[in-house]
């Protein structure tokens, strides 16, 4: 203590104090100081959280008018029987249902067919950002690295076509994120690992009820498998994640998120096949089906004709 005493009251004694704080303050910065990769992605993680803001206070409102009527103001539906409580269902069946338009439902005890959506996908994204921080206690939630959309491109506007540069700017814009929206698309649909394996977890998982083309099929009492053709690929992989009706569950341990990209091209690459016809069409319903039909045609036909050639031999007779 005594060599620090005297020494304290030396010259030089407050520059020593003070290089040694900056040389404290400055290891310290180091150590907490993100790397210069580390800083970047926080930036670009802010910047997308920016561009991709939600409006919860919309989801609230759209949860209040269109589904609490039924699943109670806390998703619990503890006022009905008949309505399923979806506080465990998770953001991917909130999404599936309503970008569907099977929800809202005026009739929870009949299975809804697909319609047109009630809300854009702004407004669904809303919603489910609302029930995931405020009614959600668990389940799968959306995929959002899967294309939500079959997106269309509108040709690309030319300035002639716009009164000013505004309007053809905005335009533009438009043209370019659709643009992106279907490199993304084709990107996740022609980037599977193996097109066999999609058809094959298909056809094992999926064609005994949607039938072997994806149109669909009728399930005992009274319900039925939907046509999956018009489905987007963010509506077939929570389709499998959240097994909606009487869909089992496929979760990500039953089939990874690598062997649902796979079978989710061979389902959208359905669309593409053509369509062999023929002199009845039967909309390519599946080879049991049409087998079935094209048996009963043809063995009646054959009775009528065996009926025919025995009465006009009767008659010859």
């Amino acid at each position: 203590m005594k060599w620090i005493t005297a020494r304290r009251r030396h010259p030089l004694a407050g520059y020593v104090v003070v290089t040694l704080a900056l040389a404290l303050f400055g290891l310290g910065y180091a150590v907490v100081a993100p790397e210069p990769d580390q800083a970047q992605a926080q930036e670009l993680a802010a910047d997308t959280e920016d561009e991709n803001q939600v409006d919860i206070a919309q989801g609230k409102q759209i949860y209040t008018e269109s589904c609490a009527s039924c699943h109670g103001p806390d998703g619990t539906a503890s006022a009905r029987e008949d309505v399923p409580d979806i506080t465990d269902a998770g953001g991917a069946a909130v999404d599936f249902q309503v970008s569907t338009g099977r929800m809202p439902s005026m009739d929870p005890d009949a299975q809804m067919p697909r319609k047109p959506a009630a809300f854009d996908q702004d407004e669904i994204d809303n919603l489910v950002a609302y029930y995931e921080q405020e009614l959600s206690t668990g389940g799968p939630g959306v995929p959002i690295d899967v294309p939500a959309e079959v997106p269309e491109v509108p040709e690309e506007p030319e300035r002639a076509d716009f009164p000013n540069d505004e309007a053809f700017e905005t335009a533009h814009a438009e043209y370019e994120e659709a643009k992106e929206a279907r490199d993304n698309y084709e990107d996740y649909i022609q980037g599977v690992g193996d097109n066999e394996a999609g058809q094959k977890l298909y056809l094992a998982n999926c064609a005994h009820c949607h039938s072997w083309s994806g149109g669909g099929g009728a399930l005992t009492g009274g319900e039925f498998a939907p046509e999956i053709r018009e489905s987007s690929p963010r509506q077939i992989y929570e389709a499998m994640t959240t097994g909606p009706g009487a869909m089992p569950v496929f979760n990500d341990t039953t089939i990874t998120p690598e062997e649902k990209q796979d079978l989710i091209s061979h389902v959208r690459n359905l669309e593409t096949e053509p369509d062999a016809g023929g002199f009845f069409d039967l909309n390519r319903v599946g080879q049991v089906a049409e087998g079935f039909i094209g048996w009963t045609v043809g063995l009646s036909l054959i009775v009528a004709c065996a009926i025919w050639i025995t009465a006009k031999q009767r008659a010859h007779d």
